[in-house]
């Protein structure tokens, strides 16, 4: 399998999103999440919300089952409050 580069910078890609890459296995997907970062002082963890999830240039999003999603959202937010 070929990995691709793909310009996520380019208009037409959703700039009020943030992009994350999600692996299992051999399987990745350039996903797009809404993300609202933690608040320490009220405790707020923070979240991500999944909106798009691209397997070969294609949204397969509406595919993927409800606890992929949930690895996606949960390594997404953990991986942007890092940043």
């Amino acid at each position: 399998m070929n990995k691709t580069l793909i310009d996520t910078s380019a208009p037409h890609w959703p700039q009020n999103l943030w992009p994350y890459t999600y692996t299992h296995g051999d399987t990745e997907l350039l996903c797009f999440v809404d993300w609202e970062p933690g608040d320490r002082s009220t405790g707020y963890a923070g979240a991500a919300w999944l909106i798009h999830a691209y397997a070969g240039g294609v949204d397969v999003v509406d595919l993927l089952k409800d606890h992929i999603i949930r690895d996606i959202e949960g390594e997404a937010a953990c991986s942007l409050s890092l940043d």
